[in-house]
């Protein structure tokens, strides 16, 4: 009988199978080589045939079912003790999938261990978050959040230059291990979201069954962060401002909720000037249009909720 593997990777492809080989090449570098599970959702016929040859397990979904709920359909099909949830914007250097799993063994109670999320250049990422309130949503979402960079240090998780394994409320999904006891337990990612926010509700429910969210220093991967394109920035934006709510929705109570819907509103007031000038100085720049579109949206949408 094969030997179970000890950890199953599932990487959702839509129209990036480049980056998807590249995530793979680096994980056949890891010793011992991983489960790869590919799981496309699905992208159009050129890049889905770019999923052919690469030798792994690749499960082709008939619809667009939004990322959480093809990632369920990915750790379905392994058998590792653990599910290893990366993007397709990732590669690991070799060596990094074992550290990772050995971190279990510092902390028992951890139900997700995050690694360091790093740029292309070696500077790191913030990956590490605040369950969102009315201060954490100015600080890291409001569009003075690049101005707050120095009041963010004295709130922000996964800042501590010591090196030592921290407590975090919520990881970005770029990279997330779980042990497939505790990914069964909760159920994986909801199917509440389609994408966006899917996975701070993983961490809260992680959260609820028992367990701690970490985030390990000291295990770090590239995660290059592509950007949407222009065409598609305000429905991209739509779907950010959709995942808020739908958190907000479910696991927080009316008068909580409704705090977070304010500053967003106030944001958003701020906002549509700003892009409503931009679009007219500049005609030609659609990305502003775009994005002024996708906050008239927001707003409209949060307004409704705060008086539903």
């Amino acid at each position: 009988m094969a030997e179970m593997p000890t950890v199953s990777v599932v990487i959702v492809n839509y129209e990036t199978s480049a980056m998807v080989r590249r995530c793979v090449a680096s994980l056949r570098q890891q010793d011992p080589v991983p489960e790869i599970i590919v799981v496309d959702n699905p992208s159009a016929a050129n890049d889905a045939a770019n999923l052919d040859d690469l030798g792994v397990k690749v499960v082709r979904n008939p619809e667009n079912i939004g990322y959480g709920l093809a990632c369920n359909s990915g750790a379905a099909a392994g058998t590792g003790r653990f599910v290893c949830i990366l993007n397709p914007d990732t590669e690991l250097p070799g060596g990094t999938l074992a550290a990772w799993v050995e971190v279990f063994q510092q902390v028992p109670d951890a139900g997700l261990i995050a690694p360091r999320l790093l740029n292309d250049n070696g500077t790191p990422q913030r990956s590490a978050y605040h369950f969102i309130g009315p201060l954490t949503y100015w600080v890291y979402h409001s569009i003075f959040a690049g101005l707050m960079k120095r009041f963010r240090k004295s709130v922000a998780l996964g800042s501590d230059s010591s090196g030592a394994i921290q407590r975090a409320d919520w990881v970005m999904g770029a990279a997330m291990l779980i042990p497939r006891d505790v990914w069964e337990q909760i159920g994986g990612f909801s199917d509440q979201y389609f994408l966006y926010s899917e996975d701070t509700d993983l961490c809260w429910r992680i959260h609820e069954a028992g367990y701690e969210v970490y985030l390990a220093p000291w295990v770090s991967i590239i995660h290059t962060q592509g950007e949407p394109s222009v065409q598609n920035r305000d429905t991209s934006i739509g779907r950010y401002y959709d995942g808020f709510q739908t958190f907000l929705k479910l696991r927080y109570p009316p008068w909580r909720r409704h705090l977070v819907e304010i500053s967003i509103i106030l944001d958003m007031l701020i906002r549509i000037p700003i892009f409503s000038v931009a679009a007219i100085l500049r005609p030609k720049a659609v990305i502003h249009r775009r994005r002024l579109r996708g906050y008239v949206a927001a707003m409209g949408q949060f307004v409704r909720s705060l008086f539903s």
